[in-house]
């Protein structure tokens, strides 16, 4: 039986990856910066690949959005958090937080939103936001665990609720930053309040010590 030789067959592995990343790495500007109705065509100039490799590697372009967009909204979640860090109270934890996430962090969250909305024309693509929610509920369920030790605050329901509550208000400003087609359709302030309304946050907790 005749085999390809190991070093030729590793080097087309190695070329494989590189041309899916470069894909994942074009779509991931082209996306953040135009949305989902970026063509192949757009992506494949900008990463140097043919349209065959968007549909090889990824199935299709959809798919090729989905994954970027969840990509996205996890690495700005992320962000936020380290944003956030340094805060020395509740409020001003909230503020940071929300501040990274519509102000920075919007474009990742916009286009995550779109890939959600995408995925109900797209029920093959439900498992990759299904997941992605759970990462971030799971890390919003941490980071409110934390703030509970730290000022005793007692929530009105659970703590799963409550993340899945911070972020579906999230979701709800962009997108009525979307169809109103403004760079941030509610001031942080507003934002901030809409959050605290939405956790009925009281006001001795958001004054609450972080450290």
């Amino acid at each position: 039986m005749v085999t390809e030789p190991v070093p030729a067959a590793r080097a087309t592995r190695e070329s494989g990856k590189q041309t899916r990343q470069a894909l994942f790495d074009a779509a991931t500007a082209l996306f953040l910066e135009h949305g989902e109705c970026v063509s192949i065509a757009q992506i494949c100039a900008s990463a140097g690949a043919h349209p065959n490799q968007v549909t090889y590697y990824y199935g299709s372009k959809e798919k090729l959005f989905v994954e970027v967009a969840c990509s996205a909204v996890l690495r700005v979640g992320k962000r936020a958090e380290i944003d956030a860090a340094d805060a020395h109270t509740v409020g001003d934890y909230t503020e940071k937080l929300v501040g990274s996430l519509l102000g920075p962090g919007a474009p990742s969250v916009e286009i995550f939103v779109e890939a959600m909305i995408m995925t109900g024309r797209r029920g093959e693509l439900r498992t990759l936001i299904s997941d992605t929610l759970r990462t971030l509920h799971a890390s919003g369920e941490t980071a409110l665990l934390r703030t509970l030790v730290r000022t005793g605050w007692q929530l009105r329901a659970g703590i799963d609720v409550e993340s899945k509550a911070f972020w579906s208000a999230i979701f709800g400003l962009v997108i009525q930053k979307t169809a109103t087609g403004e760079s941030f359709g509610y001031s942080l302030e507003e934002a901030v309040a809409v959050i605290f309304a939405t956790l009925q946050i009281p006001d001795a907790v958001l004054n609450s010590s972080m450290g």
